[in-house]
């Protein structure tokens, strides 16, 4: 090997050069969150690493506001969402050991779960293909006051055997449900006598040095240098004060310092955890054939030409993000202690300044040429989500196809990248695919995790006579009435601890409440309402209420 020593000037040329590229995204990633910096408000922490080097950390506003305490890179932040590979880490330490295999009926470890029709694998479970509804839906739909109310596991465990249906068969579509992984905590603490956070401490967390990491497994705890999580109202910033204890899809907390020890792993640097590596981030073959995008707590997706392994949360008080391209050994980390904060938009926007070079210099072929002129009418119309009511219209404007969305703000242009397939302009890692299939017309993918749509005719509101709807409506499977009626001339819903609803018209006979949940009336064969059945969120579907008699 020669010695650097013999070219003293092409070695320094190289070392300015690398300084010169380090210090330009510097100061672009600094520019990028100005925006968001504020002595006196929550903030976030960032940490990017290439290859076992820090090559970006700040940290932005106050972890509490009562003690002008400020976030740093040994604040713990909840992980939300994020918490979900670690109980995907789990199963692999089981399945090493022997104690389940992933082909599993999880009726073997959980034998009170409902039977279907088709057995519900632990490798359903943990790429969300089950077609389990999520509880925080269900719960909601019912009533459920989450400020008041308790509730842990085994809450969900037996609303969750309480359910007569699947939004879809096992192992056919991606589902995102939070239900998988609280079922997957249960079948672990059965399996092992630990409890999640034992488990993974002497498994998995302690081995890695990452001491500041644990499941929130019980209340009350002492937790030093915790971020407190805030919402910002009328002005003002709030905390939650809700005490339940439901946990496996997320109630994790890490640290900045922490989570660069995971994002290593991740990038299969840790050569005893490389096989962990791997085991999260492979994907399975759906029962059509295709592969899976969501593996196991981690969704795999092709960001501008690198394989990425990502995944967001989102909860009260806070947003996470975190992305690793194995590839570049790269890795970006958001956690964030105020809701407003994007966490996955600050993430995606840094990892386009880092590959900002590699874009600069992308050759045009011919095939993108064809890309160009593409016909976009073809892909026009309006969609609404399967099993929701939210509405998306496709539409042409100025040569450039556009979305615009029912619960969103602005329309967002499209940019195409392959046959039937755009991303946004400005958000590459939101992807809309209008490939034909049967069961759906277009999927929008972020960053992995899909959503159905279906082409719909919509209806215009001045043809409803919403007086036809107006009643009391029960569920024996949600144990709650709905009662709809008309105020003001608007159609109204009021339930358990919910007032007031308005809801408009998306279909015959189906009004939504723009927020992911749609109200299908039934008629008997002579057209009187006999009932209404519910969908929501995407995970739910034919839940039915009947309607009662008026005396």
């Amino acid at each position: 090997m020669r010695n650097l020593k013999q070219y003293p000037t092409i070695f320094c040329l190289l070392i300015c050069a690398f300084l010169s590229a380090q210090n330009n995204y510097t100061s672009e990633i600094d520019q990028l969150l100005e925006k968001y910096q504020s002595a006196d408000a929550p903030g976030f922490s960032v940490k990017i690493i290439s290859g076992k080097e820090s090559i970006y950390a700040k940290d932005f506003g106050l972890a509490n506001l009562d003690y002008d305490i400020k976030n740093s890179d040994a604040t713990i932040f909840s992980l939300a969402s994020i918490g979900k590979q670690f109980t995907a880490s789990a199963i692999w330490v089981l399945v090493k050991e022997g104690k389940i295999r992933l082909e599993d009926d999880i009726r073997k470890y959980l034998p009170e779960f409902p039977e279907y029709q088709q057995p519900i694998k632990i490798k359903h479970l943990l790429n969300h293909t089950s077609g389990i509804r999520n509880y925080h839906a269900l719960m909601s739909l019912s009533g459920f006051d989450y400020d008041k109310t308790y509730y842990d596991n085994n809450t969900v465990f037996e609303l969750t055997c309480k359910q007569k249906g699947l939004c879809n068969l096992p192992g056919e579509k991606v589902a995102y449900s939070n239900t998988n992984y609280t079922l997957l905590a249960i079948l672990i603490e059965r399996i092992s006598g630990q409890n999640l956070n034992e488990f993974l401490k002497a498994h998995i967390l302690n081995p890695l040095q990452m001491d500041a990491t644990f499941v929130r497994v019980e209340n009350g705890k002492t937790i030093k240098n915790k971020a407190v999580g805030y919402q910002k109202q009328n002005n003002e910033f709030v905390y939650s004060s809700s005490n339940q204890l439901s946990y496996g899809a997320g109630s994790m907390g890490s640290s900045i310092k922490d989570m660069t020890i995971w994002m290593q792993m991740l990038n299969e640097q840790i050569l005893e955890f490389k096989p962990l590596s791997q085991f999260l981030k492979t994907t399975e073959i759906l029962n059509n054939g295709e592969k899976a995008k969501y593996a196991r707590g981690i969704m795999i997706d092709n960001y501008k030409g690198n394989i990425v392994a990502s995944h967001g949360g989102y909860g009260f008080g806070g947003s996470t993000q975190l992305i690793t391209i194995a590839e570049k050994q790269l890795g970006i980390i958001v956690l964030t202690n105020l809701q407003s904060i994007d966490a996955p938009s600050i993430a995606y926007q840094i990892l386009d300044i880092l590959l900002s070079d590699e874009n600069n210099n992308v050759v045009v072929t011919k095939e993108d040429e064809v890309f160009k002129q593409v016909a976009l009418d073809k892909y026009t119309g309006d969609y609404k989500e399967i099993n929701s009511d939210m509405t998306i219209r496709i539409f042409v404007e100025n040569d450039t196809l556009k979305s615009e969305g029912s619960i969103g703000r602005n329309a967002a242009s499209l940019i195409p990248f392959a046959k039937n397939k755009f991303h946004r302009k400005n958000s590459q890692h939101v992807k809309y695919d209008f490939t034909p299939a049967s069961s759906h017309d277009m999927v929008i993918m972020f960053g992995g995790t899909p959503f159905y749509f279906k082409r719909a005719t919509l209806i215009d509101s001045e043809t409803v006579n919403n007086n036809d709807f107006v009643g009391s409506y029960f569920s024996e499977e949600m144990d709650v009435t709905y009662r709809f009626f008309v105020a003001d001339n608007v159609f109204k819903l009021s339930y358990k601890n919910n007032e007031n609803i308005p809801l408009n018209p998306i279909l015959l006979d189906a009004f939504g409440n723009n927020s992911r949940t749609l109200y299908h009336f039934t008629r008997d064969e002579e057209g009187h309402v006999v009932g209404m059945v519910l969908y929501s969120e995407g995970t739910i579907k034919d839940i039915f209420f009947k309607k009662e008699d008026e005396n």
